[in-house]
């Protein structure tokens, strides 16, 4: 899906964690591509991660660029480079669970000019890195709904 076409797509996820799981993040992951038509063996041009949880410290790569509020919370923005972009927003509250527009997203993003609207969607995953200790995140229901 291109970013230019703004569609809706509601991401739903409710998880747990357990008591002392360490240091980690758990976020949605975005993958963009400069074509419509990209695999696993394509390099993206960029990622974003929306953070709605972390512990132990754990932190996004790159420097902070700005904040923003989108779907009821406050988010840090950070922008870093690993071969492509990597924007992080970073929720400032942690929560285990979420309603979001990803759109929302996308178009924050847009609008400072730091992404292209000409970019594909290509994937959302959603999951943890765990950085240092051990842990368990168990997903009580999850959905994307595109359109």
């Amino acid at each position: 899906m291109r970013v230019g076409d703004r569609k809706k797509v509601t991401a739903k996820w409710s998880f747990a964690l357990s008591s002392d799981p360490g240091t980690l993040n758990v976020a949605y992951d975005l993958w963009l591509h400069a074509k419509s038509t990209a695999d696993w063996q394509d390099q993206p041009t960029d990622e974003i991660m929306i953070w709605l949880y972390r512990q132990g410290g754990a932190g996004p790569l790159g420097t902070k660029y700005g904040s923003v509020s989108l779907g009821g919370a406050m988010w840090d923005i950070y922008q870093g480079d690993i071969g492509w972009h990597v924007y992080s927003f970073v929720r400032r509250a942690n929560t285990t669970s979420a309603t979001l527009n990803l759109d929302d997203f996308t178009q924050a993003l847009v609008r400072r000019k730091l992404l292209s609207a000409d970019k594909y969607v290509s994937g959302i995953e959603s999951g943890s890195e765990v950085f240092k200790g051990s842990g368990r995140l168990d997903t009580g229901s999850y959905s994307v709904d595109i359109g």
